[in-house]
């Protein structure tokens, strides 16, 4: 079938028009740089596609921020009991609730830490995280991505799935389960579907650095200030590069994808 005459995806519809319902008032460069966390530049619908089926038993997304990985599984597996587990549903991440309202896709929502997740032993049949290690690391250091890796294999059951997505190393994923009882099963990665010129780009990192800010949980204002410039700085030279070698700036390297079972 020629590419002009494929059937268009339900998904990335049903992406553009949750974007336009988040962002309508926002001007076209805000509407491209936060429109990115919806779908996440195509990445969201090829992991879903990629990773195993939710079991009957429900299925935990942890660190789930503003809900749209939820959204994202939801409309792949129509029929999956789906729990979003954050530390807050604030800022942010308080649009949560009305984002998967407005996806038709229900969810129930636990406000915890993921290094102390509130449910026993083996309740979930298969769990995710997308893009929420690297919030627990720059919260809470190694220490705390460990725990959080501990916690997701004890609420699984035996048997289950765990699907981890991030931008760090597929190597780093691996060595962040070693000592756990998981199995790797597949892995891959995947680059953004984003090509964004210097208008939008400069708009992106401004907001990113104030994101690395809020994620370091730092009190002190001189400290956040001089935290912000360092994070600011190696944004931009990083934009800068892409820029003068491609023409263009892709605001994110490529997620890894790692699934592993458990297996005991």
């Amino acid at each position: 079938m020629p590419a002009s005459d494929k059937a268009p995806d339900p998904i990335a519809a049903r992406e553009d028009t949750l974007r336009a319902w988040l962002f309508h008032e926002q001007d076209p460069a805000l509407r491209a740089t936060n429109g990115l966390d919806v779908g996440w530049g195509g990445v969201q619908r090829w992991a879903t596609a990629r990773m195993p089926r939710p079991t009957k038993r429900p299925h935990l997304d942890f660190a789930c921020g503003a809900g749209t990985f939820l959204a994202e599984l939801g409309w792949r597996f129509p029929d999956a009991n789906l729990v979003g587990l954050d530390i807050d549903f604030d800022g942010p991440h308080a649009v949560a609730r009305k984002l998967l309202k407005k996806a038709d896709v229900p969810a129930q929502l636990v406000t915890a830490d993921a290094r102390h997740m509130p449910f026993p032993r083996a309740t979930f049949g298969s769990a995710s995280c997308f893009l929420g290690l690297q919030d627990i690391q720059i919260g809470f250091g190694e220490p705390g991505l460990t725990e959080a890796l501990q916690e997701a294999a004890r609420v699984l059951r035996r048997g289950g799935m765990l699907t981890l997505m991030d931008d760090f190393p597929v190597e780093r994923l691996e060595k962040s389960i070693r000592g756990l009882p998981l199995e790797i099963r597949d892995r891959s990665e995947r680059e953004l579907g984003v090509r964004w010129d210097r208008e939008i780009a400069e708009r992106a990192i401004d907001l990113y650095a104030d994101g690395w800010v809020e994620q370091g949980r730092i009190r002190d204002p001189r400290e956040r200030k001089r935290f912000r410039a360092n994070v600011y700085r190696r944004l931009k030279e990083n934009m800068d590069a892409q820029l003068f070698a491609r023409r263009f700036y892709v605001p994110f390297g490529p997620t890894r994808f790692v699934v592993a079972r458990k297996t005991s």
